[in-house]
């Protein structure tokens, strides 16, 4: 008897994932250039009782420069991820539940915020559609 096939979009999930850190890992370069290339646009983001929505990558870079500049300006150095769980998956789409938080340059934490990320794979790449978050109580 052979093991059962693993279904694509189980297989699939690493892609995801390595997106999901990619994302991350942009963000802590504090380029905006690349922070973006992690997206896929339009690009949504609901927050706050807000949904805000980036049509285009130039329009996202202007708008996140001056965000990471805030972002900088209250401390914040870097972030890392607590918790991530692929919570649903298919073969082009993933649904991550994460919990990140935001850090001091002396790794004092600023912050802990919960969110569900949705990452598709488009044109043989995965990135970033959408963010839904609030801050973690």
């Amino acid at each position: 008897m052979s093991a059962p096939a693993v279904p694509p979009a189980v297989q699939d999930t690493e892609g995801a994932r390595a997106a999901l850190d990619a994302f991350l890992a942009a963000l802590n370069s504090r380029s905006v250039p690349d922070w973006t290339r992690t997206l896929h646009f339009p690009h949504l983001r609901i927050h706050d009782g807000a949904v805000t929505v980036w049509e285009t990558p130039e329009i996202y870079v202007e708008s996140a420069t001056p965000e990471v500049a805030q972002l900088v300006a209250t401390g914040w150095d870097h972030s890392g991820w607590e918790k991530v769980e692929l919570i649903q998956a298919s073969a082009d789409q993933v649904h991550a539940q994460v919990r990140f938080a935001r850090y001091d340059a002396e790794d004092r934490p600023l912050g802990s915020f919960e969110s569900v990320y949705v990452l598709t794979r488009q044109e043989g790449r995965w990135g970033v559609l959408a963010r839904i978050g609030f801050t973690a109580a």
